[in-house]
């Protein structure tokens, strides 16, 4: 009787509806259904990795950066002129990347490799820890400040980081002072190749993406930020420190990524706490990236057989050749100001493949300089927030040397003075 009635009711509401009144019916009473908290949920689906779930396997290296394609010093020279204010009749700027992400989750999540990483969350801007900063590029090539023993001072678990040969080789870090004894005894660190030693950054420390909004990498951070070894979240606001009033179009696709950065270059020139140009106060992270610049120091163009010209703009690398030389070349109005982020991903690429992609040995640092173009989308020092965070596996496998994995010995006799660069070996805090 009362399908009955409701079979009535029904061909009535038919009959008396128009068709897109009864499709709203319809849907309303399927949405009706759908809704209800009685309704069983899919199980979800642990990833399948039997590695922990804040780490990466390893064998993330073999992904080549190029593959995830998405859509220290500032390389802005005081001597350009300020491009030119957007009239109303121009496009306007490209949307944001589609990377751009807000509620990502600190959930496990597992690659197409079956690697296991961490999709960290969303940095909220004045939320506990976080603050304001921006991002330069470098690699000059010397041997990373954190490869040196009086660097490491109190530093527990002991780690430092490793350094490679001019063939990309991993050699110690330290070497036993020439004249111990046993009335003296000492370590001297392996001398930089920017100081005529032996001693480069390993190109396997170059930044890789793990996937479209997350990559990882090393970075020289202010002694009066971190100390060697520590991380930080970096994640990407749209913005330009150089020109907050005016962002790029690379700057503005990579909108939400974020980055892990390990300190593997500790120093004072790069800049803590200071007033950046849109008035907040943040911090520097120079970023390490193939042909980012090799700023005041350059070992990197000998390593690789190539001309320091062909290194591009000291402070600035390629990406400011593609400014300066070739984008106006390629008759872009206004010069390079006026492209778009197409354009400046081509520069970019066609620069990287130039320099490091003759030569199959070196294809780490082409990897490196090609995720600039994919994954960095060509951005130039954008500005961020940042926070720190544990380190990944990743970037711990890559930093720390295989070959000094513990602190080198004291000196049997307790008397026996021992020195390391001229300091105390027993204030060095690591025994």
């Amino acid at each position: 009787m009362r399908i009955f009635l409701f079979a009535t009711a029904l061909t009535l509401a038919v009959l008396g509806c128009s068709d897109g009144k009864l499709n709203l019916l319809l849907v309303f009473w399927g949405d009706t259904e759908e809704s209800s908290s009685s309704r069983e949920r899919p199980p979800i689906e642990e990833p399948k990795s039997s590695s922990s779930v804040a780490k990466l396997s390893s064998s993330i290296k073999d992904i080549p950066p190029s593959s995830y394609s998405s859509s220290s010093s500032s390389s802005y020279s005081s001597a350009e002129e300020p491009p030119p204010a957007l009239s109303s009749s121009e496009e306007p700027p490209p949307p944001i990347s589609s990377s751009s992400r807000v509620g990502r989750s600190s959930s496990a999540k597992t690659d197409s490799n079956g690697n296991t990483y961490v999709d960290y969350p969303v940095l909220e801007a004045g939320a506990p820890g976080v603050n304001p900063g921006w991002a330069t590029r470098y690699w000059d090539g010397c041997k990373p400040h954190c490869s040196w023993l009086n660097h490491n001072k109190n530093i527990k678990p002991w780690k430092i980081c490793k350094n490679c040969d001019k063939n990309n080789k991993e050699i110690s870090t330290y070497f036993r002072h020439p004249s111990w004894s046993e009335w003296f005894a000492g370590y001297n660190s392996v001398e930089s190749s920017c100081d005529g030693g032996p001693a480069y950054t390993c190109w396997d420390m170059a930044p890789i993406a793990i996937n479209d909004t997350l990559a990882y990498g090393f970075a020289a951070i202010s002694s009066s930020l971190a100390e060697c070894g520590t991380c930080y979240q970096l994640e990407f606001d749209g913005n330009w420190y150089d020109e907050p009033e005016r962002p790029r179009p690379t700057n503005r696709a990579i909108k939400g990524k974020t980055m892990i950065v390990m300190a593997s270059n500790i120093g004072g020139e790069v800049q803590y706490n200071v007033k950046m140009k849109d008035g907040r106060v943040g911090s520097q992270f120079d970023i390490m990236i193939p042909g980012g610049g090799v700023g005041a120091f350059n070992s990197l163009s000998n390593q690789i057989g190539v001309s320091a010209a062909d290194m591009g703009v000291g402070f600035g690398g390629l990406l400011s050749n593609c400014e300066g030389t070739i984008l106006p070349n390629m008759g872009i109005r206004d010069g390079a100001w006026r492209a778009s982020l197409e354009q400046w991903q081509s520069c970019l690429k066609s620069e990287c493949n130039r320099v490091f992609g003759k030569k199959p040995e070196i294809k780490d640092l082409l990897n490196g300089c090609l995720w600039h173009v994919d994954w960095f989308m060509a951005a130039n020092n954008p500005t961020l927030h940042y926070k720190k965070v544990d380190c990944p596996k990743y970037l711990i496998d890559k930093y720390s040397s295989s070959i000094d994995t513990v602190p080198p010995p004291l000196p049997d006799n307790p008397n026996v003075p021992c020195l390391i660069q001229g300091e105390d070996c027993r204030q060095m805090g690591w025994w």
